[in-house]
Formats: structure tokens, sequence, C-alpha cells
């Protein structure tokens, strides 16, 4: 794998922190950026020049279900709503092997073994690393207990865990989630990014509503994102939430994009971009309150959701941890600024 490093704060900190959020609740400020000092990376030898074959994965399958369509029911129920819930996607088996996958490098992170690497950047100017194409680990806040340097509960994982891992690779190039894509109207998928979020038990923290169409942006609007859940994902251990019909209330007023200087910063759109033939095109938009809905998944389910919908979670306050997978498309029809901070460094993004 290259060592290609920028100026740039992790994205993983961007998004652990939520900083494109349009709650004015929330605990983050719209449009800024937030610094995470202690990175940890593990190194991967990878290549992304095949398109990778199903077969390994499919080994694992067992008995599980063969790909479908959608049905016109789950069509009508995601475009009134902007998500879907596809349950036991995954066998026992598969969410279990995945599972297994996910603690391993984390394991190895928390014991700094062979092939990890450490990114101490809290000195001023100090340089960091982009988080495309890597597996690099943020951490959970410092509390009481642990405040010392990459001692604390990791929180999430990215941004190429399809790139770099090998099993994560093919879940996420499988033919189900073509059929899906394109069922939705994403004809030329592609894959922006992947990580892993790392809710611990007892300290997994709460991530404040926000848009995934602010990072994986496109005119216009084309965001997908698939979330596994590879755990049991309760209320009480901090599942996914989200603002039923708010893809079509509240259309993207910022995007992710990279500075002159290679910092990422916010960018506010000119006209605010609006789901397709949702909600007002005006200019102005008046700021709504949602109401948010969890929604409980059992091991292996999938959760695949609009990149304008809201969406939260809670923390974690059980003794169960939750860990889940996700990764974002657009689709490749769809324009995708040359200055958006998700670009690849070398290419474009890759087919799903």
């Amino acid at each position: 794998m290259p060592e290609i490093l920028g100026h740039a704060p992790l994205l993983l900190g961007l998004l652990l922190a939520n900083q494109n959020n349009n709650n004015p609740g929330g605990r983050a400020t719209a449009g800024t950026v937030v610094v995470h000092e202690q990175i940890v990376e593990a190194n991967y030898l990878h290549d992304t020049t095949n398109q990778p074959s199903e077969a390994g994965f499919l080994q694992l399958r067992g008995k599980g279900t063969d790909p479908q369509e959608l049905t016109q029911e789950q069509h009508d129920f995601y475009n009134r709503n902007g998500y879907l819930i596809l349950p036991h996607v995954l066998t026992t088996e598969e969410a279990t092997s995945l599972l297994e996958d996910a603690r391993d490098v984390m394991k190895r992170i928390s014991k700094s073994s062979h092939g990890i690497t450490r990114h101490d950047i809290s000195a001023s100017g100090g340089k960091r690393p982009s988080p495309i194409g890597r597996v690099l680990a943020t951490f959970e806040a410092a509390n009481n207990d642990t405040s010392e340097l990459f001692e604390r509960p990791i929180a999430r994982l990215g941004c190429g865990i399809h790139q770099c891992m090998q099993s994560f690779r093919l879940l996420t190039h499988s033919a189900r989630h073509r059929l899906i894509a394109k069922s939705l109207g994403c004809g030329k998928p592609r894959v922006t990014q992947s990580q892993l979020i790392a809710k611990l038990a007892g300290v997994g923290g709460s991530i404040v509503p926000h848009q995934d169409g602010c990072i994986s942006f496109t005119n216009p609007t084309s965001g997908l994102t698939f979330w596994y859940a590879l755990e049991d994902a309760t209320l009480e251990n901090g599942c996914l939430c989200v603002a039923p019909g708010s893809h079509l209330t509240a259309p993207l007023s910022q995007r992710l994009t990279k500075g002159d200087d290679g910092l990422p910063k916010f960018e506010n759109l000119k006209v605010p971009l609006w789901a397709g033939g949702g909600g007002d095109k005006g200019v102005t938009v008046t700021p709504m309150e949602y109401e948010y809905k969890p929604l409980e998944v059992n091991r292996g389910g999938l959760i695949v959701f609009h990149g304008n919908l809201m969406h939260t979670s809670g923390s974690n306050k059980s003794q169960k941890s939750r860990i889940a997978y996700t990764f974002s498309i657009i689709d490749g029809d769809a324009e995708c600024p040359e200055d958006s901070y998700m670009k690849p460094l070398v290419g474009d993004f890759e087919s799903l």
C-alpha cells in the first residue's frame, strides 16, 4: 500500500463529531472541522485493480437467500420514508465471520501489534493521514478512566475498509448491492467510502442528526448508504434512528470540499439540493424539528437509506457492543465536483 499523507484532518473525526448536521440543538456546529489528535493505522496490502469475485464470500452462505429484486411495496416504502430495512441479509455464519475480522483489527490496534502505525498529530502542524483507501482508527472522547494517548476505546475505522479488508471487500461488491442500487435508481453505482462503527459496551458515544449526502455529494443527489448490523442493534446499545420522510423535506445545504491547502472544509451551497421531486425548490430553507424513529435490527440485517435522510444514534449504555459496517455509494452518471474531499487520490471511485 503506498504511503500517502496529506495535511487534512481525518474524515472520521468529521463523521464522529457529525459536523454536517443541520440540527441547531446538536453539539456540533455546522461548517466546522474537528481534528482528532491520535490516529492509529492498520496496514494492509491490497490490490484494487481487479474487480473482486463473490465466490469466496458465497462459500460462507450455506442456506442463505439469493439476491432478489425489490418488490413494489419495498419501492413505495423507500420513496415515502427514505429508508428500507432488509432483515437477515447475512446468515449467522457470515455476520459472525465479519464480526471476528472487525474485532481482530481492533485487537491489533489496541495491542499495537505487527502492521500498526501510530500517528500522533497533536503537535502544531503535524501531518494528518488522509482516510481515503486506508484503515484508520479514531477513539472515543477522553474520560476520567482513560486519557492517555491511543488508550481510549475505538470509535470508528475507515474510510477504506472495503479496499483493504478482503472479507468486507467481497461483501461490499456483492451482486445483491448492485441489484438494490440499480433498482433504487442508481444506474452506475460507485463506492465512495466504508467504515466500521464500534459502539463498544458502555462507552460508545452518541451521534447528532446529519445527512450522509454532504460527504458523498453529487448534483443531482444520488447518495445511498448501506448499513449492516454485525451485532444486534437495539435502542439500549445505540441503534440507528431516522427521521422518516426527511429526505424529501431536508435538502442538502453543505458539501465537504478539499481546500487549496488540502484541508477539508464545508462549503455552503448557493441553492439547497433537494432529493428528486421532493419539497419546495426555493433557496430559503426553514429549519425543521424531526421526530426520530429507532430502527432495531438483528445481527445480519441491512438498512439502506437515502443520502438526504436525517439520521442519528444514541450512546451505548448497555453491556453489549454494537459493531456495524457501513458503506456509501453515488451514481457515476451524477456530477461529483473535482474538489470533493472524498475523491480518490488516484483515479476515480471504483464500481460497486
